[in-house]
């Protein structure tokens, strides 16, 4: 599991990672979020990419808090489809502190991939890399 928390880590990660949709796609968030704000990353998100075979489960220990209520109401805001990956948004705090995780398309644990797909939505044209 990849987790994010300081900008010097997202430049390592987007310049080493094997996936450079997904490595592209975090560069855009972050340049989206900092953009025009007085805000660091440290004060706005972090981000989270599991790494293949990785389960539900691991990803809600990485992020520190449950994707899904009891009752099965989403606690994410929105899951994104692009070409390669999906993409969660959660707000975890009331100050609009949050994580972005970006989930592969290939390699994923089935249960992971099976949320994900029923919930995304595509993303819009002309957003995506």
């Amino acid at each position: 599991m990849h987790i994010l928390r300081h900008a010097h880590e997202v430049s390592a990660f987007i310049q080493t990672y094997t996936d450079q949709a997904v490595a592209t796609l975090i560069q855009q968030c972050l340049s989206d979020l900092l953009h025009g704000d007085d805000l660091t990353m440290e004060e706005l998100v972090f981000f989270v990419v599991p790494d293949p075979g990785e389960t539900i489960q691991q990803l809600v220990e990485a992020l520190g808090t449950d994707l899904q209520t009891v009752d099965g109401s989403p606690l994410w805001e929105f899951i994104e489809e692009h070409p390669s990956c999906y993409e969660f948004v959660l707000v975890l705090s009331q100050d609009g502190f949050g994580a972005e995780v970006f989930i592969s398309k290939t390699g994923i644990d089935a249960d992971l991939l099976a949320l994900c797909q029923l919930h995304a939505v595509p993303v819009k044209a002309g957003i995506d890399t």
